[in-house]
Parts: structure tokens; C-alpha cells; sequence
């Protein structure tokens, strides 16, 4: 069973956040080099969010990529692997948002993989990913998926070491507080109002999504807009396919 469920992390989508940030990155600087996106769903996803946001994500995109490993600067900015600084991007905020976007497009996948293997329940995923089998199954497939994605500079295994933890510690506990998925996209009022006013162009951040829209989590928040790009009918479409 627990081949099983490693079967499903590595269909959920933990590798489809490979494709995310770059191609949300290039969309938002015309003179970076553009990524190969095939996938519609990622191609309507770099439309959404806030201005800020998309800065936010392409932080040091020509300079290849945020040190992570270095941490924050003295003015609590983030370090490009060429020594540059970017003193309007603090550290905290890069590296809490593309851990909340990849934990979200991962958990989306998730939720769509598990829709369509009655074998597997949530709550038995929850008790895979705590166990030591499960942590160095889901640690290799998100430091694979950080390698292939060019969030940060591949040849430092120590900022993949560190996006990965963040990433990691959100996914578990956004399973369990989240009802086991149930309520991963909130309340159908909730999904409509996301999608109106964080889901946009230009959309609120997330301090004010919140507040207009109480009870969701950034994740939560994340999650309905990967919903709504449509990542999940395309991972179904993965799933349907012969020998998935």
C-alpha cells in the first residue's frame, strides 16, 4: 500500500510545480528568457495575482535566482546567486511566497489524484508523509521538482534544502487542518470571491484577501486560483491515461 501511495505523490502534481514560477516569472519581465509552458493551465495561472506578487516571484530571475541559503541581507532583502541584492523584495516574503504557491499547485494535484483512487483516502496519505518512508519520498520528489524548476540557483543544494523544508512543512499540516482536502478551495462563496478579488489582474494581495475574505489560509488562497486555472482537469487527464 505504501508503494501505492508513493505511485500518487508522484502523479499528484509535486513535479507540475516545476513549471510554475519561471513561467509566471517570464510572463512578468518580457526580456527574460521564455520558458516552454504547454500547459494551458499554467499558461491562464501567469495571468493571475497582484503586481506585486509577480515581483515577488521573479525575484533574481536574471541573476540567477534567490541564495536562499544566505538569508536575509541587513535590510532583510534577498540575495541573487550573483551577489546582487533586490532591497524592495524582503527575504521572508520570497521565500514564504513560493513556498505557499508550490505547496498550493502540490496539494491541488494532490487532492485530484486521490479523487480518482478510492483505494487511497486522505488520511492514509497524512499517515504516509509522517512516517520516515513517506518524508524521504515526498523530500526527494519536491527537491526534484525546486531542481527542474529553476526557482533557485541549481548548483546550490543548500537553497534547495531550504525551499524544500518550507515547502514540506506546509503540506502536512495544510492536510490536516484543511479537513483532509475537504475544504482545501474553501466554501463555494468563498472559491467565487477568491477567484473575483485575489484571482485577478490586478488582484489584492494577501493580507487583504484575507481580510475581505475571512477563514482562508494562503494556501487556501493559492489553491483556488490553481483550482481555477484548471491544473486539476489537466492532472485527471494524467490520470486517465493508459497504464497511469
Amino acid at each position: 500500500m505504501n508503494q501505492r501511495i508513493s505511485s500518487v505523490l508522484a502523479l499528484c502534481g509535486f513535479l507540475s510545480l516545476g513549471g510554475f514560477v519561471p513561467a509566471i516569472a517570464a510572463e512578468q519581465n518580457s526580456t527574460a528568457p521564455s520558458p516552454t509552458v504547454t500547459s494551458p493551465a499554467l499558461q491562464k495561472l501567469m495571468t493571475m495575482f497582484s503586481a506585486d506578487i509577480k515581483t515577488t516571484l521573479n525575484a533574481c530571475r536574471e541573476q540567477g535566482g534567490v541564495n536562499l541559503a544566505a538569508g536575509a541581507q541587513a535590510d532583510g532583502s534577498v540575495l541573487c546567486a550573483n551577489g546582487e541584492t533586490k532591497a524592495a523584495i524582503p527575504y521572508d516574503n520570497y521565500l514564504g511566497t513560493v513556498s505557499d504557491v508550490a505547496a498550493a499547485v502540490s496539494l491541488v494535484g494532490l487532492k485530484t489524484v486521490i479523487a480518482s483512487n478510492p483505494s487511497i483516502s486522505p488520511e492514509m496519505v497524512v499517515t504516509f508523509l509522517t512516517s520516515p518512508n513517506g518524508t524521504a519520498v515526498l523530500k526527494n520528489a519536491v527537491q526534484t521538482a525546486i531542481v527542474r524548476s529553476s526557482i533557485i540557483p541549481v548548483a546550490s543544494s543548500e537553497s534547495t534544502t531550504v525551499l524544500a523544508e518550507q515547502i514540506i512543512g506546509r503540506l502536512v499540516p495544510t492536510l490536516q487542518s484543511t479537513n483532509n482536502l475537504t475544504n482545501l478551495v474553501g466554501t463555494t462563496e468563498q472559491y467565487g470571491q477568491v477567484v473575483s478579488n485575489f484571482c485577478s489582474t490586478p488582484g489584492m494581495s494577501v493580507v487583504q484577501a484575507q481580510q475581505t475574505i475571512p477563514g482562508l489560509s494562503p494556501i487556501q488562497l493559492y489553491a483556488v486560483c490553481v483550482q481555477e486555472s484548471g491544473l486539476a482537469e489537466e492532472v485527471q487527464q494524467v490520470v486517465n491515461r493508459p497504464g497511469s
